[in-house]
């Protein structure tokens, strides 16, 4: 067995997500505009710094934002290097947010601390709806505060963020109070929709801190509320209508069966009524509520059943629904027709037609301006890669689908509109500034790359003429080191039917006289799509963090999107839906097998995969469900036991649990749905023929230890030889610690390469930051 070389580390740390991202610039340019105006800000980045400009739209002129010397002064910065976050305007004070602070800085160079950032829900006269010890309070505009309920308490708070948010642990080892969610204002400020979450009931599922934050050497146990599949009770969404002037309110009525009135979108009427939208845990079925804003009476005005329902494509995007007062319609976003396409509901009648149809797919909605609605979207030219985005418009008020349908990004090449990441509230879509699309709708900035292909940033009008050229990506830092962006490839799934997009990322002494092994980059899960499409996500997109690293080490590596993921149409979605192989891994295998049918470098003989969550999921189940394929497995996180674990993390991918008759609640505590138990890796543990590491954090709240260890103990009970690491303190975002890296590269060296890696060696770089959103 050869030994690794400290080299073999070198270069693959030149690789790192970090050093790669030192080494390029203007990758993505999301401007922000000025309220009123079409004109905006954008930072302008080159290889000594980058600079603020501020540009007409209406004829490309630009010229600094502020000035950058008087700022640098104020601030005791470099004026190439400012860590200035965002710019506003007021008067001849420029404000700019350094690390979370905003500060003032008037003609003279003098800076003065403004008023703070608010932390809760601004109303239209600038009052402020805010939580405090389970408390909802208001502070007005002239800073002083008054309390508006006197009731809340732990567990059953006003507008307050659940247990359940993914970081209650965090927030109870920092002292760090729980975000304000769900508050919306009327037009005129005087009242206020907001929530009240009951999880009295709800299953308090115990996390050992066995290295507590505080320093004591005896473990602590963090309680995090929220329902595990087949529970009988859910957190509980109380919705009132509140008078901020005395603090009375109205309870609004409730939803028929699950349905529950969601925190991220509601809109107050010229009708004297709410609309928002509302849906289940599970996900299988979304509704259109309209409530009567004087006594609370609720209403469905439209209802929609699907096994995997969702307002968007992905969870991390806006929904794709947006409220038009000027004729009381909703716009809807549907698989009804087989893809996932925009429909306008009727608010009085609920009657519904199209906006958009035919055989491709809306991504996201970009913005609804007058009558038109701005929106990305793929697979609508023939013969290009389905999951790039381009930019279309279309007329909402056409007799027919598609009325007006135009193309305004012609360029076979990704169009990255940057989408809100899922959970943000967005207060009124139609004036938001920080957007790529002016809210005029008159002009917009289109970001032009491909994987393979650097960014070209374009300032457009709204036919899709070119104004000017804002920035062009400089990469001469990567030609430096030899790196090579990802291949592209389209290969077919296990029907011989199916098309399935991906990439392939290969070390830089990469040669096809060599037979280099094939590790699999892994997801999976119906909510998220893994492969990149632009050249930042290319570099380091959600799921490429590390493989041009891992790739250095002598691997080729796939990263694909098989049956069962978003992004395509419902058949394509749906194609897994009640099997087993619930991921789909057969058609993984089949698409990796097509690719080296015309590649015969790929040694087919030695193949690993690995994946974190969902993917860690796909990871094992890959080992036991094709184990004379896959030989090595590195799974982190794996969400094992869908019968087991959170329903809001299981029922998506899984259903709801069915016991028999339709039965969704668990009569004892350690049953499990006829499903659930095909779809867990616990019962197949008797196949695992390979080698399989398993890794996880013990305050993981989107993956209950207890999940993985049942996991562990059937392998135990099965005779099987694995491996375990357990990251002590961590929660589910480790994946970027160099340590992690370190070890996933070191196994797969072992085991698939067959070579000794080196030990107890320390990379020098510093922890990464997975893109989420672009």
């Amino acid at each position: 067995m050869t030994q690794a070389a400290p080299e073999d580390y070198e270069r693959a740390a030149q690789l790192w997500p970090g050093e790669l991202l030192k080494r390029a610039a203007n990758l993505l340019i999301v401007p922000t505009w000025l309220p009123g105006e079409d004109r905006f800000w954008f930072r302008h980045e080159h290889r000594d710094g980058h600079e603020f400009l501020l540009v007409d739209a209406a004829t490309g002129e630009r010229g600094p934002a502020f000035d950058h010397e008087l700022v640098a002064r104020a601030l005791g910065a470099d004026p190439a290097r400012l860590p200035v976050e965002t710019v506003e305007y007021d008067g001849d004070s420029v404000i700019v947010s350094v690390a979370g602070a905003r500060l003032r800085i008037d003609a003279r160079g003098s800076a003065a601390l403004p008023s703070p950032d608010p932390n809760g829900f601004l109303g239209p006269s600038g009052d402020e709806l805010f939580v405090r010890d389970h408390d909802l309070w208001i502070r007005v505009r002239s800073g002083s505060e008054r309390q508006l309920t006197a009731d809340g308490e732990e567990h059953y708070g006003w507008a307050e963020a659940p247990d359940a948010s993914d970081d209650r642990i965090d927030r109870d080892r920092t002292g760090r109070p729980p975000g304000t969610i769900g508050c919306f204002w009327n037009a005129d400020g005087t009242r206020a929709l907001v929530p009240r979450v009951d999880e009295r009931a709800v299953t308090a599922y115990p996390f050992v801190e066995n290295i507590p934050h505080d320093g004591d050497v005896l473990p602590k146990v963090r309680y995090v509320r929220g329902k595990m599949s087949g529970d009988a009770e859910d957190s509980r969404w109380e919705w009132y209508l509140l008078d901020v002037a005395d603090g009375s309110r109205v309870r609004v009525g409730s939803l028929p069966g699950e349905l529950r009135i969601l925190p991220w979108h509601a809109w107050w009427t010229a009708h004297g009524t709410i609309v928002a939208l509302a849906s289940t845990t599970a996900q299988d079925q979304a509704a259109a509520v309209e409530i009567d804003a004087t006594t609370g009476a609720a209403r469905v005005v439209y209802l929609e059943y699907d096994h995997m329902f969702r307002f968007n494509n992905v969870w991390f995007h806006d929904d794709n629904v947006r409220y038009l007062p000027e004729r009381h319609e909703l716009l809807w976003f549907t698989f009804a027709s087989g893809w996932p396409h925009l429909w306008l509901l009727d608010l009085a009648t609920g009657a519904a037609r199209h906006v958009t149809d035919g055989d491709w797919v809306v991504q996201d909605v970009v913005r609804v301006v007058g009558r038109q609605v701005f929106f990305t979207a793929g697979g609508v030219e023939p013969g290009r890669n389905p999951y790039l985005r381009a930019l279309y418009r279309v007329d909402l008020d056409g007799t027919e689908p598609n009325a007006g349908l135009t193309c305004l990004t012609p360029e076979d090449a990704d169009h990255a509109f940057p989408a809100v990441p899922f959970g943000t509230v967005i207060r009124d879509s139609g004036t938001d500034l920080r957007s790529c699309l002016a809210p005029s709708g008159k002009y917009f900035v289109d970001n032009i790359s491909r994987v393979d292909l650097p960014p070209v940033i374009m300032l457009r009008d709204a036919d899709g003429k070119d104004v000017c050229e804002l920035a062009r990506a400089d990469t001469s830092g990567l030609d430096e080191i030899g790196w090579t962006p990802p291949e592209v490839f389209r290969a077919k799934a296990a029907d011989g039917e199916t098309d399935v997009w991906g990439v392939l990322v290969k070390p830089r002494r990469f040669a096809e006289r060599d037979r280099w092994p094939v590790l699999e980059r892994i997801y999976g899960g119906h909510q998220v799509l893994a492969q990149p499409r632009s050249f930042l996500e290319g570099l380091n997109g959600m799921f490429m963090f590390g493989l041009h690293s891992l790739a250095e080490m002598g691997f080729a590596v796939v990263l694909l999107d098989g049956p069962g993921t978003p992004i395509r149409s419902r058949e394509f979605r749906d194609l897994t839906w009640g099997e087993a192989d619930r991921f789909g891994i057969k058609h993984h295998r089949a698409a990796i097998e097509d690719l080296a049918r015309t590649r015969p470098w790929m040694d087919l003989s030695r193949v690993g995969v690995s994946g974190h969550s969902s993917g860690g999921y796909g990871t094992v189940m890959a080992m036991l469900l094709e184990p004379d394929f896959y030989a090595v497995g590195f799974a982190s996180s794996p969400a094992l036991d869908p019968g087991a674990s959170s329903a809001y993390v299981h029922e998506p991918h899984f259903g709801k649990p069915d016991y028999g008759g339709g039965r969704s609640v668990k009569r004892t505590p350690g049953e499990i749905s006829p499903y659930h138990a095909k779809t867990a890796p616990s019962t197949y543990a008797a196949r695992l023929s390979g080698r399989l590491a398993i890794v996880y954090g013990d305050l993981d709240e989107q993956v209950e230890p207890s999940g993985v260890l049942r996991f562990v103990g059937a392998l135990i009970d099965a005779g099987k030889d694995f491996d375990v690491l357990p990251l002590p303190g961590r929660d589910h975002h480790y994946t970027t610690e160099p340590y992690y890296q370190k070890r996933l590269w070191d196994y797969f060296v072992e085991h698939v390469q067959g070579r000794t890696p080196l030990r107890h060696h320390r990379l020098d770089v510093a922890p990464g930051r997975r893109l989420h959103v672009t």
